[in-house]
């Protein structure tokens, strides 16, 4: 499997001049246990971080593309940049934020370390259903959306299935901005992201695992 990348000049850190940063809040959420455990939190980031990080993601962020059977998406790791905005979202502080909340929902201990990847779906991408689950991977998920705003007609919904039937759809949510789902990894947790028909989908996705027991 291989990923393709344009050329990029490297860029010294940009020195923050607006207040410090802020971790997400992921303290007011709803629970769902079916088709499988999930979270939704309708909005976890301060409006200072979100802009910061979708300028980044707009003019300096290093996009690969990458395509599996399944889905084509742009993506990168935020422990790969030097931005200031990457060290943020991968700041101790932010982790153990959440770490702790990602505890308080789904009951777990969280293991180092803590993947941080940004995925970007444009016009005429699309992610097929599928679970996320591999033996001995990462077990649990929180995805944060960001984006300018889109419409229904720009497609890009997260869907939860009962099954892997792709029209056994269990639930449809918007892309909202700001907005979280967090869910745990297993055979059940089927998912899936509609095609995009407009605008740019982002996501911040802090993906863990968690402790035997």
């Amino acid at each position: 499997m291989t990923s393709e990348s344009q050329p990029r000049e490297a860029r010294p850190p940009q020195a923050v001049t607006r207040a410090p940063w802020t971790p997400p809040d992921l303290s007011l959420r709803i629970v769902n246990e079916e088709p499988f455990r999930y979270a939704t939190f309708r909005e976890c980031l301060a409006t200072s971080l979100s802009s910061d990080i979708l300028a980044w993601f707009e003019h300096d962020a290093p996009w690969r593309l990458k395509r599996t059977d399944f889905y084509e998406q742009y993506e990168f790791s935020c422990w790969d940049s030097i931005s200031p905005i990457a060290s943020h979202l991968t700041s101790s502080m932010v982790l153990e934020a959440v770490r702790s909340e990602m505890m308080k929902v789904f009951g777990r201990t969280f293991e180092d370390p803590i993947s941080v990847v940004a995925h970007k779906l444009l016009e005429g991408q699309r992610i097929g259903i599928h679970n996320d689950y591999l033996v001995g991977e990462e077990s649990h998920r929180l995805v944060i959306q960001l984006n300018h705003g889109l419409s229904d007609d720009d497609g890009g919904f997260l869907m939860i299935f009962n099954s892997d039937d792709p029209s056994d759809i269990a639930r449809v949510m918007r892309p909202v901005h700001v907005s979280g789902f967090a869910f745990e990894i297993s055979p059940a947790s089927f998912h899936a992201v509609s095609e995009m028909h407009g605008g740019v989908r982002y996501s911040l996705i802090y993906s863990l695992r968690a402790l035997p027991g």
